[in-house]
């Protein structure tokens, strides 16, 4: 049984959301891109490292734009990035989006920060129950992780543990909408659906998901070093030891055309993607393979 559900949940075809494509997708992309566009202009004027990661990396590496199935946008940032684009963000970007990140809403339980466009909707199977769904760019943190290989790994250990128990409340807390949404897909889907909201329903007698969240993110960065060599993105798909990085690698960025615009993009590409992906990555993947988000509703 794989209680991990990133990956599996990714590739679901339910009865109760639809995938977006043809021309809504791109009005959605194109949408994406206008956000990208704002944030990445209030990062070029306070100076904060951001790159394109996940399916936005491999897309501009790729495709030099998006995957022409995508329908988000990932980036990552350092943690002392981050920490300034929160004291920034009401006055630069504040009337137009709004943002949700453990530390502004915590009482949604969410691992990683999101930029929604007021005036729009984008709800997604992967978080159904979001206040304000506009169409969102996601965004990653970079924690700073020891060089101490003992302390590396007990730093991996506890994000694990407490990232699963994370995930565990927020699916309790939004049982009935996962367990309609997902009815239809196979045993194994079901199975690790049904074991973490039995465990999300244990926990939720001690503690919320606001307290995970909280406890959550005060975990992922415990190590203040910002001079170490490794960093990680323990809320990615791979979690804290399949996503710890050589911070000369990923902390330095350079700049590369995605659709056109000037972007920001890692110093080594080829070492992120293949740690993330596999040697393979430049390989078109099988339609039955391809990540797409299941839509709830959408309004752009």
């Amino acid at each position: 049984m794989e209680l991990s559900t990133f990956n599996i949940l990714k590739h679901q075809n339910n009865k109760a959301g639809v995938q977006i494509e043809g021309a809504l997708l791109k009005d959605l992309q194109k949408t994406m891109l206008s956000i990208l566009k704002d944030f990445d202009s209030v990062c070029s004027k306070h100076n904060l490292y951001y790159s394109l990661c996940g399916g936005s990396a491999l897309g501009a590496v790729r495709h030099k734009g998006f995957i022409p199935w995508d329908d988000d946008i990932d980036v990552f940032m350092t943690r002392e990035s981050w920490n300034k684009f929160l004291q920034i963000f009401n006055e630069s970007l504040g009337e137009k989006y709004t943002l949700h990140s453990p530390e502004t809403t915590p009482e949604l339980g969410m691992p990683i920060a999101q930029l929604s466009l007021n005036g729009t909707i984008y709800r997604t199977h992967l978080a159904p129950n979001r206040n304000n769904p506009g169409v969102y760019l996601d965004i990653f943190i970079l924690e700073n992780v020891s060089n101490n290989a003992f302390f590396r790994t007990l730093h991996g250990f506890l994000s694990l543990l407490f990232g699963f128990c994370l995930s565990c409340s927020r699916y309790y807390k939004d049982r009935e909408i996962i367990l309609n949404f997902f009815s239809d897909s196979d045993p194994k889907t079901l199975k690790s659906l049904r074991t973490k909201i039995f465990l999300g329903k244990i926990l939720n007698c001690f503690s919320s998901s606001r307290f995970w969240s909280v406890w959550t993110n005060k975990i992922n960065m415990l190590c203040k070093n910002i001079h170490s060599n490794y960093v990680s993105c323990p809320s990615g798909r791979g979690h804290f030891f399949k996503e710890t990085y050589e911070r000369s690698k990923i902390c330095m960025n350079q700049t590369v055309l995605f659709e056109n615009m000037p972007l920001k993009l890692m110093k080594d590409p080829s070492y992120y993607l293949n740690r993330l992906y596999g040697s393979d990555y430049m390989q078109i993947p099988d339609v039955d393979k391809r990540e797409k988000h299941c839509i709830i509703e959408c309004k752009i």
